[in-house]
């Protein structure tokens, strides 16, 4: 029971994880099955390893090798697709999370630009209070850009954990 049981829990943390990034919990059994493959799996094996159908299974690989996160290989001499998860739960984390950070960093930014625009030929007290509480909020959500930026771009360990070092130095 033991390896079974480790499969299932690493299998229902993909798909908890999925639910919590807004997509189908199938996506997160898919990645699941694939990481913790020795081989490429076929659409078939896949299938019957989530419980899932060919048809389900087979929408939401063409939705993950899209984002990354799984490679779709051909073996010469068979006619079958066979799909590997990346490996990196940088890519999981990256295609799933800071893709959903970086959408509301995007949309956050137009809306306070919106407001501001609006404010435009408004003069006084409030006017200028809740233009000084926009631009606080944009300082603020454009520092929250560079660090989902960086985080995206520096996939190096090391280069996070001295960044990490560095800020908890003060």
């Amino acid at each position: 029971m033991g390896i079974e049981e480790a499969k299932r829990i690493i299998m229902d943390h993909f798909a908890g994880a999925a639910r919590r990034f807004g997509f189908n919990e199938l996506y997160g059994y898919i990645y699941g099955v694939l990481f913790l493959a020795r081989e490429p799996m076929s659409l078939g094996e896949i299938a019957e390893a989530t419980g899932y159908s060919l048809s389900h299974v087979s929408t939401a690989l063409k939705f993950m090798e899209r984002i990354g996160l799984v490679v779709r290989i051909k073996k010469p001499g068979d006619k079958k697709a066979y799909f590997r998860a990346t490996k990196l739960l940088k890519d999981w984390r990256q295609a799933a999370y800071y893709a959903k950070i970086m959408e509301d960093i995007q949309q956050t930014r137009a809306n306070l630009e919106r407001a501001l625009r609006e404010l435009e030929g408004e003069e006084g007290e409030e006017a200028e209070s809740i233009r000084q509480s926009i631009e606080f909020a944009m300082r603020r959500n454009a520092l929250a850009e560079r660090i989902l930026r960086f985080l995206i771009e520096h996939e190096d360990e090391e280069v996070l954990e001295r960044l990490i070092n560095c800020l908890e130095s003060g």
